[in-house]
């Protein structure tokens, strides 16, 4: 968000999305993810940001077969923008070791698109709106607007996220 201090304390949900919507991580079967071994990782890499980030808190998370989404507790002044640096990058190190080692899926020239999507969650509607969609996340892939094989109907979180502000 232009001109937001991305190292104040607060709630964050932010997305990441694979350069080209390219599916990577999983797969969805019946509204259940059925992960492999780079999802897994992926999985790893976030359960390890509290760890790495003294005060960050993890309160939420899916991994999607293309994206990632996380909902962050800054409480120690960290810079979300550099946090995310970080986390795609060692992801992305840590991907390019399993194409070579175990043959994962291969992508282009990077794993990651430019950037993250993001939202400040200002109020508690807002965080318990987040928190339920990423937590269903998986059950509505067919109506995510990030799945390229989505059906006419999809979700408008955004949208409906700017209307709890």
């Amino acid at each position: 968000m232009k001109g937001h201090d991305y190292s104040a304390v607060g709630y964050y949900f932010l997305t990441i999305v694979t350069e080209g919507r390219l599916e990577l991580f999983r797969h969805v079967s019946a509204g259940r993810f059925l992960p492999n071994e780079a999802g897994l990782m992926i999985t790893q890499c976030i359960n390890s940001l509290e760890a790495r980030f003294n005060g960050l808190e993890l309160l939420n998370s899916a991994v999607m077969p293309n994206h990632v989404h996380l909902i962050i507790f800054n409480n120690n002044g960290h810079n979300i923008s550099e946090v995310m640096r970080q986390f795609k990058a060692t992801t992305s190190r840590m991907y390019k070791k399993g194409m070579a080692k175990n043959g994962w899926k291969e992508y282009g020239l990077r794993l990651w698109q430019r950037s993250f999507f993001d939202i400040i969650i200002r109020n508690q509607r807002m965080f318990d709106y987040i928190n339920n969609y990423v937590s269903i996340n998986p059950e509505r892939w067919a109506y995510d607007k990030i799945n390229d094989g989505h059906g006419q109907r999809t979700d408008e979180i955004y949208k409906e996220i700017n209307d709890l502000r």
